[in-house]
């Protein structure tokens, strides 16, 4: 397998450091704008400096960045690392529309704020913020590289240094969202809606209910504690929307003691109400111009649905599934709403997850039969649910889960990518994220399930071996008669990585020996304190049933349900799931680990309940970053393997094409069909998102053959042609899985 390599220009713009004074010390490539703190006129290296600008840029964005030197506050610096994206003719237009307005001399910046800088300020930091933001979204690579280079193009910013006193954050905040806002043509974002309807007569006939995967829902304050920080945030999204990024630049602590959970209980802390926003556009956008649940929305419409017959049960994805009843009911208005939906229309409803919400679904499958949650019988599902459409679920968990709670690590986000991920690891430390993460327990409910079993020892895993995206297209080019059966698909180096049954692997160096599933989550429960370990032993179950005997027992306890290893799927033999998932694109599977050198003393941590082992000593872990092979499919500490650069195949695959084959975790033999797709970016610069074809596993949902796919299943169609298409190597896999 073959990760995307970096770039050899952004190796150069990593060494070339500046001083202290801006200076820059590389070549032309690296600008600097500085101003010096006594007031005077630039001194003779400044004009250097200023020199140096003009190489590789336009005139236009030439000037703009010489006007910006009489913009910028004193004592502040500006980098320009990258004056190719400056090249750009709608760029160098916004700079100019933005910079060249009348002139206005500055003459105290301590105690007045010319008319008209605070704008231009505003302005051009949302530009040159969203130029980088812009570089990492288009690539969708999401390798590790991009989000180092990211972090490289910003590792001087002091934003309170540069925004002047008095300025209004939320026009700050609100051109920097503007700037990574993608573009749509109007005529496609009803397509293949549109087409369906006019030229097959495709019209609703299932009542859909959508449930969005994690961090996917809008989550608003609704305190109003006199003594609490958050009440000036009452109505307002504290996750999602662009009021999200002013209070982490902003208001940090606040914006952290209102998302994290109470350790104990796992619901808010004292004087701290976060609930799901509600209604379709609690999830259709993340942020504005950045789709979540949209296209399907728009498409669903498309064909005749409106809000009467098609319904979003948001939910806060932080709570343990129990908590989502203990606190909101969750379950039991789910249940009510597919009761009425079934008397008002005389139809089974069709179930469309995503993510995390296909885990929430099949917990629901358990509660709501169950004389322990919604005591519907054993028929429940059966009489009101048509189909099941599993869209990336991750029914096997997700191996980054571990990491992120094991370590605090975030390298690119499970749910939306980059700049999600950049918001964490720059202003978070790998404690305050560890933290976090610990505490929302639905987090927890994808920690990898199956132990060895599913994902190997460190002596072999099930899906080990050369894996490569482009050979996987190649497979689907020879199941569509594209390519001749004689078609090579052979990786690129044909070299045996190591293997991914080593889910922590440790540097030599280290002291510590790698680490299998089993053998990880025995660290975890080390390090991750008493409080962790009673959430989890409360709420999940990671290990598999291999009799009917052990079936019988862990089906009955709550704690299984979120676990299909552990909990049978219900006895309806009338319902089918269909399995849409991406593959071909780089995906973590496992992890190469560091650890403090030993010369370096140990954290001690000093809260109760917190500690690692009898000492108190906690083990200073990492993600080794240094242990970087493309050939080997290892970047930057991170193996990785095939999936849908979120969710590893075996997670997506393994139950949809193997585990619910067998009567023991399908008894009532209900009908499951997989589709796979193969994930193909699309090479146009407006397709940031990555066009019609991408499977990723957040942009699959604009995917136009999986909307196709969704649309024929809610018009009752779905008997022409939807059968099974497997690409990948999943059934080899699972013939090598010990169950």
């Amino acid at each position: 397998m073959a990760p995307r390599k970096r770039k050899q220009g952004q190796k150069q713009t990593h060494s070339n450091a500046t001083n202290g004074n801006g200076n820059g010390n590389g070549n032309s490539n690296n600008s600097n704008i500085s101003k010096e703190s006594n007031g005077n006129a630039h001194s003779h290296q400044d004009n250097n400096n200023s020199q140096s600008l003009h190489d590789g840029f336009t005139g236009e964005v030439k000037e703009a960045l010489e006007k910006l030197t009489n913009v910028l506050p004193k004592n502040s610096k500006v980098e320009v690392r990258h004056p190719t994206l400056s090249r750009n003719p709608s760029v160098a237009n916004y700079l100019r529309q933005a910079l060249f307005v009348n002139d206005v001399e500055v003459k105290d910046h301590k105690k007045h704020v010319p008319p008209g800088t605070r704008r231009r300020v505003i302005l051009l930091l949302g530009i040159i913020i969203g130029m980088g933001l812009a570089t990492v979204l288009m690539r969708q690579s999401k390798d590790a590289a991009y989000m180092e280079a990211f972090s490289h193009y910003f590792q001087d910013f002091d934003l309170a240094s540069m925004v002047p006193s008095g300025m209004i954050p939320d026009e700050f905040i609100g051109n920097v969202s503007a700037m990574f806002r993608p573009e749509i043509l109007t005529e496609e974002e009803f397509y293949p809606g549109e087409e369906l309807r006019e030229e097959h007569g495709y019209k609703p006939k299932y009542p859909v209910t959508m449930i969005p995967g994690i961090v996917s829902t809008g989550l608003e304050s609704w305190s109003t504690t006199n003594n609490s920080c958050s009440q000036k945030y009452f109505r307002k999204r504290m996750w999602g929307t662009t009021t999200m990024f002013k209070a982490v630049l902003l208001d940090k602590d606040c914006w952290i003691s209102n998302l994290r959970l109470d350790s104990q209980t796992g619901l808010d802390p004292e004087g701290v109400r976060l609930r799901a926003a509600q209604g379709l556009e609690a999830a259709d956008y993340f942020v504005q111009g950045y789709w979540v649940w949209a296209p399907i929305i728009k498409n669903l419409a498309a064909i005749g649905y409106d809000n009467n017959n098609m319904y979003l049960a948001s939910y806060d994805w932080r709570l343990s599934f129990a908590n989502l009843e203990n606190r909101d009911n969750y379950f039991s208005r789910l249940k009510s709403n597919l009761e009425l939906s079934l008397k008002m229309t005389g139809e089974k409803s069709v179930l469309v997850a995503h993510s995390m919400g296909s885990n929430v679904m099949f917990y629901f499958f358990k509660w709501v039969e169950s004389d322990k949650g919604g005591k519907g019988g054993p028929s429940w599902v059966n009489d009101h649910v048509h189909t099941f459409v599993n869209i990336a679920g991750p029914m096997l968990g997700v191996p980054k889960t571990l990491a992120a709670v094991l370590s605090g690590e975030v390298r690119d986000t499970a749910q939306l990518g980059a700049v999600s991920a950049y918001v964490l690891e720059k202003f978070f430390s790998r404690r305050e994220r560890a933290d976090l993460f610990r505490s929302w327990g639905g987090l927890s409910s994808m920690i990898p399930k199956g132990g060895n079993r599913i994902w190997g020892t460190i002596n072999g895993a099930p899906d080990d071996g050369t894996h490569d995206e482009e050979e996987t297209v190649m497979k689907e080019k020879i199941a569509k008669s594209e390519e001749t059966p004689g078609a090579t698909t052979k990786g690129k180096y044909g070299v045996q990585s190591p293997t991914f049954g080593a889910m922590l692997a440790f540097a030599e160096g280290s002291n510590m020996v790698d680490h299998g599933m089993d053998e990880s989550m025995g660290l975890l429960s080390k390090m991750a304190g008493d409080d962790f370990n009673a959430m989890l032993a409360k709420n999940y179950t990671v290990g598999a049933s291999v009799t009917k005997k052990e079936m019988d027992r862990t089906t009955k306890d709550p704690a299984s349900w979120t676990n299909p290893l552990e909990a049978t799927l219900p006895y309806a033999p009338k319902m089918k799931i269909y399995c849409l998932y991406g593959v071909g694109k780089s995906t973590e599977r496992s992890y190469t680990y560091n650890r403090v050198s030993e010369l370096i003393p140990q954290i001690l941590d000093q809260r109760p309940g917190n500690v690692s082992d009898e000492t108190g000593q906690v083990p200073n872990i990492y993600i080794d970053t240094s242990v970087h092979d493309d050939k080997l499919g290892i970047s930057y500490g991170v193996h990785q393997g095939d999936g849908d650069g979120t969710v590893p195949l075996m997670s997506t695959g393994y139950m949809c094409v193997d585990g619910w084959s067998k009567k023991l975790y399908n008894p009532g033999g209900v009908k499951v069909i997989t589709r796979e797709f193969t994930h193909r970016s699309s090479l146009s610069p407006v397709d940031i998102r990555g066009g019609k074809r991408t499977a990723d596993h957040v942009d699959i949902l604009g995917n136009y053959q999986v909307t196709k796919d969704l649309l024929t299943i809610v018009a009752g169609r779905d008997g022409e042609g939807l059968e099974e298409q497997i690409y990948s190597k999943i059934k080899e896999y699972s013939a090598k899985v010990d169950l």
